[in-house]
């Protein structure tokens, strides 16, 4: 009986979760966002950068999606 429970309470806790996160990730376009590519939801852009050589993928993005003002003038 308590293991059914537990095991109940563990899959609406996911649930949740991830209604959460689809709901998050619906909401990304209406927020005012530095450019980029868009994340995935709980990953995120996990899969988009390599172990490797992260540094050209981050090259590889500012090329494309430009760089957010704010980075670009220093003012942190």
């Amino acid at each position: 009986m308590a293991l059914t429970l537990l095991v109940n309470c563990f899959a609406a806790l996911l649930f949740l979760a991830t209604i959460r996160a689809i709901h998050d990730y619906r909401r990304r376009g209406r927020l005012s966002y530095p450019p980029g590519p868009r994340p995935l939801p709980i990953i995120g852009n996990l899969l988009e950068i390599p172990k490797d050589s992260s540094w050209l993928a981050y090259t590889q993005f500012s090329k494309k999606y430009g760089t957010s003002l704010s980075f670009a003038e220093g003012s942190f």
